[in-house]
């Protein structure tokens, strides 16, 4: 890990094994059709794989991944898991909710992850990284209230780092007026949604 082409090297590498495994699975005779359409559903970016509806997927980590390979389950619960940057949440109804999940959020120590406004950087450029947050805040929260608390802790930390609040003001009006589609699921009005994560407009 480290070298430019780790990311690549792995995803080829975990995919020999698990196309060899789902050509033996295919090619078996006395395996059953609804098991081999079972891995529909598996997705792997990398080194992190997400099984859906798949309750055999690990019965057969040991006959997709070689021996060596350590493989862990972070698997919340039957109803919720995280993958990447999205904390999956099967609601009672059958509803797949998502929210955006963050592991420096359990980390004991605060962490600067957001430019500070004094740092020897453009303006034009800090104040884009407030845009960049809110547009992954809408994608990835399907509820109102989790891209309210989201981007009202952003705010606030990027008032603390030097920002200004009229300049925000003017970042979140492009955020809305160029990608207003994404957070028109809410139904809620810009005006709104403002008020609602702290800002001044």
């Amino acid at each position: 890990m480290g070298t430019n082409c780790a990311p690549l090297l792995a995803d080829l590498f975990l995919y020999s094994y698990e196309a060899e495994f789902m050509q033996n699975l295919q090619k078996s005779k006395s395996t059953d059709k609804k098991l081999v359409r079972s891995f529909n559903f598996t997705y792997r970016y990398i080194d992190d794989v997400l099984a859906i509806n798949n309750s055999k997927f690990v019965d057969y980590l040991d006959s997709i991944y070689p021996p060596e390979l350590e493989i862990k389950d972070t698997t919340d619960s039957s109803t919720q898991t995280s993958y990447l940057d999205l904390n999956l949440i099967k609601e009672p109804d059958g509803k797949l909710v998502t929210q955006l999940y963050d592991k420096r959020d359990d980390f004991a120590f605060p962490i600067v992850n957001f430019p500070f406004l004094c740092s020897n950087i453009p303006s034009s450029p800090a104040y884009g990284v407030y845009i960049s947050q809110l547009i992954r805040y809408a994608r990835s929260c399907s509820k109102y209230d989790q891209f309210v608390t989201r981007s009202k802790r952003l705010t606030l930390r990027l008032l603390e780092q030097g920002y200004v609040m009229s300049r925000l003001g003017v970042a979140f009006r492009k955020f809305y007026g160029s990608h207003h589609a994404i957070v028109d699921k809410y139904n809620i009005s810009a005006s709104k949604v403002a008020l609602d994560i702290g800002l001044q407009v």
